[in-house]
Parts: structure tokens; sequence; C-alpha cells
């Protein structure tokens, strides 16, 4: 593809220079990536602008470059009002629209994406078909791992990686699609066939500000799916959530509700029974019962799997198939994963790291333990200082005993993160401890804990990056930490 035949695409620009007939090798907004043949996109971000960057560009061999801002360089400039959109067009357009050839179901919501998209991929396998995962853990293509940064990569990416999906045989691609990832575009051009929540409560209120901002947020995953009947559209919407009524009004598909609440919702769970290594239900459908057995533990956890059944049943597969392949899933990495156990003592990791998620996943462990619910959990740099002192007041108030300690610090005085979580402290408790250390906390728990008992480290799941308040980034994983806590303490036993 030339510039010519690219810029094509774009209806409304003033290209400054004439095109050369050479084939494009790339696009791309990082002129770490640039090579000799691409074009170069300007990008205007919150810490830099890639206006200032073009120049570089053009030295490291960009043939041509898209910007908003006034250039003075030597190859054509292509002006349009909006670099990001014309981005996420320009990708459709050379990667060939590779979501309009895959089936693409798109989930959204505070807690659950990632745990949903799993449960999908896991579905998808064992009606045998090619799978696709993007998501925070990373991407997967079948069964290739590609690390990422963002829940939701940007456009040129998500293009990219969709266009080697279709290449791999690729059927289905189930994303997550975040709030952040909605409002800057990044899911433009995307044919989602599917659009699922899975719930709202407080988070990323460093973003939006409000609710209502965030829940208009999540929207748009609903309202953008088209306005057309020609190809079938489908929202999955939790109808125990209360953005029920809102996105239901708000998408032009059929949509298909599930509920562990309500016996009206078109995928309704009942005759729940939760064990410490799996659950049972029943799933009703059009007055139908199908038993469900599933290695994921926890009432979040069914309403996941409902998400994650209805979606694939969405796109026409059999139930009764679909419901025969939950067993396989053995769990989800991070996500009240059980990261060590000896001496009936269980060591879980997970991720919540958000007032409702913390509240869910402690109800869950506390419905399973023989013993005591030991937590370990602090509060993450830098975002909505707010919730601080409300998940102290949950950690402490619902487990038996908490460790506060440190999250990611992001760079934030761990000093000033205590200090805004100690208003939580419920008054009078004593069953809590702080160490600023998070290894010494998870040591100080796993001395504690005696047989029966569950140790939850609750904020980091299976993340391995950590950045603390010095601004060091390092390597650190709660569940290596948990290994190594277990050692430790039967070499003190010894």
């Amino acid at each position: 593809m030339n510039l010519e035949q690219l810029f094509n695409h774009i209806k409304f620009k003033h290209v400054i220079g004439t095109f050369s007939d050479a084939q494009i090798n790339k696009i791309t907004q990082d002129t770490r990536e640039v090579e000799s043949g691409d074009v170069f996109i300007c990008i205007e971000g919150a810490n830099f602008d890639g206006h200032g960057y073009a120049a570089q560009a053009v030295e490291k061999g960009a043939i041509a470059v898209v910007a908003r801002k006034q250039l003075d360089i030597n190859v054509p400039v292509i002006y349009v009002n909006d670099t990001t959109k014309a981005m996420a067009m320009l990708a459709n357009a050379f990667y060939g629209y590779p979501s309009d050839k895959l089936k693409m179901i798109g989930i959204t919501g505070t807690n659950g994406k990632t745990t949903t998209t799993y449960i999908i991929e896991a579905i998808l396998k064992g009606l045998k078909l090619g799978s696709g995962v993007i998501g925070t853990v990373g991407i997967k293509v079948n069964d290739t791992f590609i690390p990422t940064i963002n829940t939701t990569p940007d456009s040129i990416t998500l293009q990219r990686v969709f266009k080697e999906m279709d290449d791999e045989n690729v059927a289905v691609c189930a994303m997550e699609v975040s709030s952040q990832a909605l409002v800057k575009g990044r899911v433009w051009g995307v044919d989602f066939d599917v659009a699922v929540m899975t719930n709202l409560t407080h988070e990323h209120m460093e973003l939006h500000h409000t609710m209502e901002a965030y829940q208009a947020a999540k929207k748009l995953l609903f309202s953008q799916m088209g306005n057309s009947y020609k190809t079938a559209k489908v929202a999955v919407l939790n109808k125990d959530d209360e953005t029920f009524e809102d996105y239901r009004e708000a998408t032009v598909g059929e949509v298909l509700s599930y509920s562990i609440l309500d016996s009206e919702s078109d995928f309704f769970a009942t005759n729940i029974h939760y064990f410490e290594s799996h659950t049972t239900f029943d799933l009703v459908y059009l007055n139908e019962t199908y038993a469900v057995h599933s290695n994921l533990v926890g009432e979040y956890n069914v309403s996941n799997l409902l998400a994650g059944m209805a979606s694939v049943f969405a796109l026409g597969y059999s139930l009764t198939e679909i419901v025969a392949t939950i067993p396989s899933l053995l769990g989800v990495s991070g996500r009240m994963e059980l990261a060590a156990k000896a001496d009936d003592i269980s060591l879980y990791v997970d991720y919540a790291h958000s007032p409702d998620a913390m509240e869910k996943v402690l109800a869950t462990v506390k419905n399973i333990a023989k013993g005591k619910v030991i937590a370990v959990f602090g509060c993450t740099g830098k975002r909505e200082f707010e919730k601080r002192p409300i998940m102290t007041k949950i950690g402490i108030e619902q487990a038996d005993f908490a460790f506060l300690t440190a999250d990611e610090a992001m760079g934030e005085d761990q000093a000033e993160i205590w200090e805004m979580m100690k208003p939580g402290i419920p008054e009078g408790a004593t069953n809590y401890a702080y160490y600023e250390n998070r290894v010494e906390a998870i040591y100080k728990a796993i001395e504690m804990a005696e047989p029966g008992d569950i140790v939850l480290m609750m904020g980091r799941g299976n993340d391995t990056r950590y950045y603390d308040s010095n601004g060091w980034i390092y390597h650190f994983t709660d569940k290596e930490a948990a290994v190594n806590g277990m050692n430790r303490r039967a070499l003190l036993q010894n």
C-alpha cells in the first residue's frame, strides 16, 4: 500500500507535499519504532506531544507525517483535525479491516473483565475454535502469548494484532475494553459483534471524577456498536447491576441478560453451591436447565461464568456444548489463585484493588475457610485517594486479621498513603498490623496462620512489576513471596 492509497481513507485532510509511490512499511506513533518507509502520526498525550518528535521521525526514515499542528519538515505532511481518530482510521485501512473478519467480543466493567475473557477462551478451546484474548494479563493468539502495558492497547497495536489473529485462523477474539480506552478512542473502528457489561463500582475517579462520567464512558461500548441491522449485534448485560436499563436503552443490538438474583433474566443461575476448590450451579435458559461445574470459586465468578457463556452463545454456538467446556478452565492467573498450600494453610492471590472487589473476594474466602481469614493488602499510589480509608475499613472488618502494607506506590511517599488509610481503621479495632514492606507483611501473615486458615493477598494479582515510593521499578510477585514465605515457615518450624 502506498501513501495515496492509504490516505484515500481519510476524507477531510490537507496535504502539503507530494506523495511518492513507495510502499509503506508500517504506521506508528512511536519514534522509537520508526524505520525507513514508515508513516509517523503525531499524537498529543498528557505527558508528551508527538509533534515535537516529527523531525526525529523523518531523520529515522519516515516518508510522511500525520499532524494537527504546523510542522516544518521535508516530507509530505497530512493535516487533520484529530490525529487520534485519523490513527484509528488509518490503522484499520492499513491492516485491511481485520476485526471485520473475526467474531469480536468486547468486555467492559469495573471487575471481572479478565476472568470473563479467560472463561470465553476456555469455551472456545473446548469448542475447537481458534481463540484470541486481549487484556490486562496480555495478548494471546491461540497459544502464543504477547506481553502488553495497557489493558486495551492503542488502535495501531489492536489492528496489527487482529490481522495476526486472522492470519493464525482465530475465529473469536475476546478483549477487555477499559473506560480509558473508550474515552481515548483506542477501540474506534473495532467491529464488535457482542458487547458485555460485568458491573460498575467505584474506580478510576482520577480519570472520570464522577460515577456518572464513569458510567457514561463504559456505555460508549454499547452505543458505538452501530445503528444497522445488516449484521447482528448483541449486548450481554448484567441484570443485577444498576447500569442495566441505561445500557439496554443505549444499544441498538439485541439484549441478552444474565443474573444470579432475577429469575426473569435470560441466563439465570440457581441452586448455587460453593466449595473450596469449585462451584456448582444450574443455568436456566428458556425453561431448560443445564448443570454447570466450574473450578472457579465465589459468587462473583458465577456472574462471570454467566457472562462468558452468554457471550459465546450470542455468537450462535450450542449452549449444551458451551456448558460442557466449563470444567476445562482450571483457574485464572492472579484471580483467586491458589499460590501455595501446606499444613492445611491456603495462600491465595487476587487482583482486588477496589472496595467492591475486596468485599466480594473476602466474602468468598470467608465462605470457604475452615479457620481464620488473614488479609494482606495496601493501596496503590497516585490513584483515588478517597477509596483508601474505605478499603482499610473493609479489610479490617471483613477479615479476622488484616496486615496492612504497601501496594505499588508509583513514586508516591508510602508514609502519605498510610496516613490516608488510617482514618478507615474502625474505632477500637485491634485485629490489624501495619508493615511497610510487603514481603514482611506476607511473611508475618504466614507465620500467624494455623491449619484451616486462609491467607489472602489482595491488590496485585499476577502483576510482576513493582514501582516503589522511590521511583524504582523491579520484579516482584505476591505468588513468589507466598511460596518463599511458606518455605521460610517450614524452616523456622524445623
